[in-house]
C-alpha cells in the first residue's frame, strides 16, 4: 500500500513528517498504519531535536501499547520492514496525496456498490485527483519579504481575535485567540470542566459567534439549562418559575448563536459532517475521551482525537475547544501541568495551542475557589496561574478579588 511510503519517509526524515503531519486524518491509514503513525508522532513530539527515528526504539515503543505477544512482534516487524522501503522523503507530499486518493477511491467504490449517496465523496476524490499540494488554496503565493505593517494589520489585528471568557483568562492570552487555534481544557471530575465550558460558550455567544457544541458526556438538556442560567443570570429554580423571562434574557445575550448536539459517542465523520453543515466559528468537543476513534488502545485513542480536533481547527478556520480529563495526579492539586493529563502527557498536549488546567486544593474547594493554570500557551507565552471564584448555580467564573 501507498501508506508504507509515507510512513517510511517520515521515519527517515523529520522534515517529511512536518510536511504532512497537520493534514493527517484517521481515515488516511489502515488500522496498523495508524498505530505506527501515532508512534511516529509521539517520538518526534517527545524529542524535538530528533531528525529521524530510531527504528528499534519506535518498534519497542509501539509494542508496549499492545497486549498480545504476537501483536508486539508483528508491529516490530512491520516497523522494520517499512523503514527498509526504498522511498524519497522529498516526495512525501506526493506519496501522501496518492495515499489519500487510494483511501477515498475505495470509499467511493464501496458507496456506489451499496447504493449510498456519493456526491461528497465524488467531490473529494475529484479534488484529490487534481491536487499537487496540501495547501487549501493552491493559488496562494508563498510569502517572502511580506510587508510587516500588512502582517500586523491582517494577521494580528486585535479586532479579529476571539475573546475567551472569563476575562482573567483572556488577558493572559493576550486579548484572545485566532481562528485555527486549538484549546484543550482538562481537570479532574467535578472540578469545573463543564462550568468553564459554559463560561466560554456564553462569551462566544455574546460576541455573536456561531458555536457548535458536541456533547457525549452530560445530558444535553442539562447543558442547555446551564447555558440559559449563565446567559440569563437566572438560577435553575428561577428559570423553572419564569421560563419566558429566562428565554428573553438569554436571547438578548446571544443564546441563538449556540448549536447543541448530542452524540453517543460520536465519530470523526459525524462531527465533520456537522461542522460542514453549520460552519461554526467555534467548535466545542465535550469530551475527547468518549469519541469513537475506531481504536481500542486508550492512549492512542485520545491522541487520535486530539490530532483530529486540531486538524478541524486549521481546515475549517475555527477555534476548537476540546475537553478531557486530568489523571489521579491532579487530585487536590491546585496548579496543573502537562503531566496531569489523563493517559496522555505528550500526545494530547502536542496537539494544543493552549492547555487550560483547572485545579484546587481541598481548602480552595471548600471556599468555592478554582485555580486556572496555563501549562502550555503558544498564543501569548504567559504561563501564569490564577485563582477564580465559581458560582455553580449560574455556571459562572469570576476573578478572585
Amino acid at each position: 500500500m501507498r501508506e508504507k511510503h509515507v510512513l517510511s519517509s517520515t521515519i527517515k526524515n523529520r522534515d517529511a513528517y512536518k510536511a504532512v503531519a497537520d493534514h493527517v486524518e484517521r481515515d488516511d491509514f489502515s488500522e496498523q498504519g495508524w498505530v505506527i503513525w501515532a508512534g511516529i508522532s509521539e517520538y518526534y513530539e517527545a524529542d524535538p531535536s530528533a531528525t529521524r527515528i530510531d527504528v528499534g526504539i519506535l518498534g519497542d515503543s509501539i509494542a508496549r501499547t499492545v497486549q498480545a505477544d504476537k501483536h508486539k512482534d508483528m508491529f516490530r516487524n512491520l516497523v522494520s520492514g517499512i523503514a527498509e522501503q526504498d522511498t524519497s522523503p522529498a516526495n512525501v507530499v506526493r506519496d501522501f496525496l496518492a495515499t489519500k486518493r487510494e483511501v477515498v477511491g475505495h470509499r467511493l467504490a464501496a458507496a456506489i456498490l451499496a447504493g449510498e449517496g456519493t456526491d461528497s465523496l465524488l467531490d473529494e476524490y475529484s479534488d484529490l485527483l487534481v491536487r499537487d499540494s496540501l495547501d487549501d488554496d493552491n493559488d496562494e503565493e508563498a510569502r517572502q519579504g511580506f510587508d510587516v505593517q500588512e502582517l500586523v494589520d491582517i494577521g494580528f489585528d486585535p479586532a479579529g481575535l476571539i475573546h475567551i471568557s472569563p476575562s482573567s483568562l483572556n488577558d493572559r492570552l493576550g486579548g484572545g485567540v485566532k481562528p485555527g487555534h486549538h484549546l484543550i481544557l482538562f481537570a479532574r471530575p467535578e472540578m469545573g470542566k463543564t462550568m468553564m465550558t459554559i463560561e466560554m460558550m456564553s462569551g462566544f455567544a455574546r460576541q455573536g459567534l456561531t458555536t457548535l457544541y458536541i456533547g457525549n458526556e452530560d445530558p444535553l438538556d442539562d447543558i442547555n439549562m446551564r447555558l440559559v442560567n449563565r446567559l440569563s443570570g437566572m438560577t435553575k429554580e428561577q428559570v423553572l418559575t419564569d421560563p419566558k423571562a429566562a428565554d428573553t434574557k438569554a436571547r438578548e445575550q446571544g443564546y441563538e448563536n449556540v448549536i447543541l448536539k448530542a452524540l453517543a459517542p460520536g465519530t470523526p465523520r459525524e462531527i465533520q459532517s456537522l461542522v460542514e453543515k453549520y460552519q461554526p466559528d467555534v467548535l466545542v468537543l465535550d469530551q475527547l475521551r468518549n469519541l469513537n476513534m475506531g481504536q481500542d488502545n486508550y492512549v492512542l485513542k485520545l491522541e487520535e482525537a486530539a490530532t483530529q480536533a486540531r486538524t478541524w481547527a486549521k481546515r475549517y478556520s475555527c477555534v476548537v475547544v476540546s475537553v478531557t480529563q486530568a489523571g489521579d495526579s491532579a487530585s487536590n492539586k491546585a496548579v496543573l501541568d502537562l503531566g496531569d493529563v489523563d493517559y496522555s502527557n505528550t500526545g494530547i498536549p502536542a496537539q494544543a495551542d493552549v492547555m487550560i488546567g483547572i485545579g484546587a486544593s481541598q481548602a480552595q474547594k471548600d471556599a468555592g475557589e478554582l485555580m486556572i493554570s496555563l501549562p502550555k500557551n503558544k498564543v501569548s507565552g504567559c504561563h501564569e496561574w490564577f485563582a477564580c471564584i465559581s458560582e455553580p448555580q449560574l455556571s459562572k467564573i469570576l476573578p478572585l478579588g
